[in-house]
């Protein structure tokens, strides 16, 4: 079979899947069995195509198992990280997160960064890679997470110390310039898609507390660890509660919106009335 005719097919089995963007994903799919690029693909159609290899992919895809760990790599911030079912798949929201942090350290010399709930290593990993005068450390309470985790900091050569914790329990009375994370803010109750919820890891997706349980641990036990305050994800629905729950421990907050206008990270500071 030519390469032509099977993106033809893939692309017809993708669209009664209900896969949002067929054509794309069928040359990902072909380019990965082919190990060259999309723009390969694009330009070869007469190639030789092996079928049953391209099969075993797409029947994978069908059953909604995302793109990227069928890949076994994401995008993120302009560098390729391998993600697998025991992380999170790095998404362009979080972005938000290494942008505000740069920016908060822009005039920090040798920052001490603690990104908690690391899973991919992606935050850690970016954040020591654009700003080489950091010390990184990097938590999860998964272990196949921090070892994905820690392959990507090998493959990226970013120095990033990795420890297993739960938030900050791991991290004695360690004090930190910034504190960042991406924590698990959906609530276990919401119906959210079958491709999110059936494949990626729970306890990086699911918490209680209308998904706020992990923001209100977080807003107690950093008081007194972080001079310049945290830097956190939160749902597009949350930016209200998230910083009232914070307001409410002593922290000062504001909110960054993300390109389609909705919140989507929480900075908070310490505050003049927080606790000593």
């Amino acid at each position: 079979m030519t390469l032509g005719d099977w993106l033809l097919r893939a692309r017809a089995r993708l669209t009664a899947a209900g896969i949002q963007s067929p054509k794309l994903e069928a040359e990902l799919l072909a380019a990965h069995v082919l190990l060259e690029s999309r723009e390969w693909v694009l330009i070869h159609p007469e190639a030789e195509f092996n079928e049953l290899a391209g099969a075993v992919l797409l029947a994978r895809r069908e059953t909604q198992e995302p793109l990227a760990y069928i890949l076994g790599k994401r995008e993120f911030y302009g560098r390729t990280f391998r993600v697998d079912p025991s992380v999170l798949i790095p998404r362009q929201e979080t972005e938000h997160v290494v942008e505000t942090a740069l920016e908060i350290l822009a005039t920090t010399q040798n920052p001490k960064i603690l990104d908690i709930g690391t899973g991919s290593g992606c935050i850690a990993i970016t954040l020591q890679l654009e700003k080489p005068d950091a010390t990184l450390f990097a938590s999860d309470i998964s272990i196949p997470a921090l070892q994905t985790a820690r392959e990507n900091a090998e493959l990226l050569g970013a120095d990033v110390q990795f420890r297993r914790s739960d938030l900050l329990d791991g991290w004695d009375t360690e004090t930190f310039d910034l504190i960042v994370s991406n924590p698990p803010y959906i609530d276990e109750t919401e119906e959210i898609a079958h491709e999110v919820r059936g494949f990626e890891p729970s306890n990086a997706l699911f918490t209680t507390e209308n998904g706020t349980f992990l923001y209100r641990k977080l807003a107690a036990e950093s008081i007194g660890r972080t001079r310049l305050g945290l830097v956190l994800e939160i749902g597009y629905q949350q930016g209200e509660t998230v910083q009232k729950i914070f307001q409410s421990a002593g922290w000062e907050t504001h909110l960054i919106h993300d390109l389609s206008g909705n919140p989507r990270v929480v900075v908070a500071t310490p505050g003049s009335k927080m606790p000593k």
